[in-house]
């Protein structure tokens, strides 16, 4: 295997798409809004001259979900209730039950050409990471995998009735990161999303923390795979402390453990540099198989025998393992030959209990679905549920439940903003993308390499922190211009790029049943549709004009507006100079490059 391929993809190896242009310019403003507490039923005020207020179906279909789709609006129309708010708690109940809903229509998809997501663990690591018995793997073959369960994210955020299910994928990937380009990590990351992450997405932490301890891929990406006694590696151990449970903000530097102050029930309130060496030694041996060089020394007997090649399974190897006693955070955890996992095991129902896990994990979930800087209340709330819940196998789902069914999540607007994925996942919904996301279609792969340079591609953040979720980080020129591009090719995208063949999009049928009367089907009753449609809320006056203007156009070398009121036939064909449907396809687009659509 080639592993320098892994760090260097040649640029004619890159599948490519076409980029496109931008006919208007987004529009900016300024936002500020202010963080307030207010009934369930209260639409939230704004500050006079900032942005306008969507209806509540939008707002919480653009913050616990990818966005509206017309599908889904249409179910919450239809669920029980007398009036919105009702609708929408009605809705929550349901989205917090993903397996009672039906996905048949994502699992038909994800059959269709993909080859990994359903094999074990063993078949993952045996047939892309190493061929019993040895045996040369095609690049394509080894990254197969990650390739797959990236196009599968595409699929299910698009498609997937079970929206909260989706978007909580999203951010306990982003809270347990691992780069999806580190060394043995492609291979078995179907594995890491489908059994590690995915169970547990509602459920409970201690449980996901336990299952990504043990995951070949967190194990690989941050070195505990090899963590011996002899020399401890410190990186899983300091991340486990600083990113997945106590919180950097807890972290008291080289302190002597017994100065950090404690709680009323006696716990050390956070942790020092000596704990995380404690930690590392406590980690020690826990491994897989197939992540040392000694697994393969089976190739060198004559004849070799396939049946001793390594499976890629979770395995604690004793003789790498510090038997000593381990002080973390104030307690010693002994080791116990008869059950050898215990002492990292005690140490994470610790982590797990601990306050200061569940203000981190409440922090970040309101930070998520509120607001950058959330009120302390709604934190404290959330916070309270996940301590004293910490041993439920519904912790998280009662985490969730309290959180959306906030007067700060309900009534809060604009204090987020879309990222890359977020924003084009989000328009795909709007137009209804009907692209298929086939691994075996080479378009699939125009998709994935266009959507790298948008700056938050799945899986594609280096460091173990996840992608940034703070308004400020998003808002540097080259990320907004790349997804802009994206949604651009994507609002026009053709099957087999060919003018003759269909749109992968559904913007005309959603414009015709959006306006059906044929003659009121004109510039600015479509532009009036399309804006209302996709923020929430009708477009200002001078953005409107801008906008009609443009979908008025007669003739493509004259951009000179006509009537505005003139009856457009959106499925005009051979419609030279005019060009209806781009038109109509540019101007929709358009909608979602203003800086109105990137709210939440």
């Amino acid at each position: 295997m080639n592993i320098f391929r892994k760090k260097y993809i040649a640029p004619s190896e890159k599948s490519l798409a076409p980029k496109s242009t931008s006919h208007l310019k987004p529009t900016e403003r300024v936002l500020k809004l202010k963080n307030s507490n207010k009934s369930l039923s209260t639409v939230p005020e704004v500050l006079a001259g900032t942005i306008a207020t969507p209806n509540l179906t939008h707002r919480v279909m653009s913050k616990m979900a990818f966005g509206p789709n017309r599908s889904d609006l249409a179910h919450i129309q239809n669920l029980p209730g007398g009036t919105e708010m009702a609708k929408i708690l009605n809705y929550i109940d349901e989205q917090l039950e993903p397996e009672s809903i039906n996905d048949s229509t994502v699992d038909n998809m994800l059959s269709q050409g993909f080859q990994t997501l359903n094999k074990t663990q063993q078949q993952l690591f045996q047939d892309h990471q190493h061929i019993p018995g040895g045996g040369d793997i095609e690049w394509q073959d080894h990254i197969r995998p990650g390739r797959e369960t990236s196009y599968a994210v595409f699929i299910r955020a698009i498609n997937s009735k079970r929206q909260l299910q989706e978007t909580m994928a999203d951010f306990w990937h982003n809270h347990f990161n691992v780069y999806l380009g580190g060394d043995n990590v492609q291979p078995m990351f179907v594995h890491y999303d489908r059994d590690v992450i995915r169970p547990n997405l509602l459920g409970n932490f201690r449980e996901m923390l336990y299952q990504v301890t043990r995951a070949n891929c967190m194990l690989s990406y941050l070195g505990n795979a090899t963590n011996k006694q002899s020399a401890p590696n410190e990186n899983y151990a300091r991340e486990l402390l600083e990113l997945h449970t106590i919180s950097a903000k807890n972290y008291f530097g080289h302190m002597n453990w017994q100065e950090v102050p404690i709680d009323a029930q006696g716990r050390r309130s956070g942790y020092v540099e000596a704990d995380v060496l404690e930690l590392a030694r406590a980690l020690t041996g826990w491994s897989y198989d197939g992540a040392n060089w000694r697994d393969y020394q089976y190739l060198n007997d004559v004849p070799v025998n396939p049946n001793l090649a390594p499976k890629g399974l979770f395995m604690f190897r004793s003789y790498w393992h510090d038997e000593g006693v381990k002080r973390v955070m104030g307690t010693d955890f002994a080791f116990d030959a008869n059950n050898p996992e215990k002492d990292v095991n005690d140490i994470l129902d610790m982590l797990a209990e601990h306050p200061a896990t569940a203000q981190f994990l409440a922090f970040k979930l309101c930070r998520r679905f509120i607001s950058d800087e959330p009120p302390q209340s709604i934190v404290d709330q959330v916070a309270d549920i996940l301590h004293n819940n910490w041993q439920s196998n519904d912790q998280i789902k009662l985490a969730m439940e309290v959180l959306l069914k906030s007067s700060e999540f309900l009534n809060t607007w604009g204090e987020k903003i879309k990222r890359p994925f977020e924003k084009t996942i989000s328009v795909m919904r709007q137009i209804e993308y009907t692209f298929p996301f086939d691994p075996t279609e080479d378009h699939s792969g125009w998709h994935y390499w266009g959507f790298l340079d948008s700056g938050q591609a799945p899986f594609q953040w280096t460091s173990p922190n996840g992608y940034p979720d703070t308004k400020s980080h998003w808002l540097g020129a080259s990320s907004n211009m790349s997804t802009w591009r994206y949604i651009q090719w994507t609002s026009r995208f053709r099957q087999e790029n060919e003018v003759s063949l269909p749109a992968w999009n559904s913007i005309q049928e959603i414009t015709a049943a959006g306006i059906p009367n044929t003659a009121d089907r004109t510039a600015t009753n479509i532009v009036n549709f399309w804006y209302q449609k996709a923020c929430g809320h009708p477009p200002a006056p001078s953005i409107q004009a801008k906008l009609i203007d443009f979908m008025s156009f007669l003739d493509y070398r004259d951009p000179t507006p006509s009537n505005p009121n003139q009856v457009i036939d959106i499925f005009a064909t051979e419609d030279w100079p005019a060009y209806t449907e781009n038109r109509l396809y540019a101007v929709v687009s358009t909608i979602f490059l203003t800086a109105e659509y990137s709210y939440r």
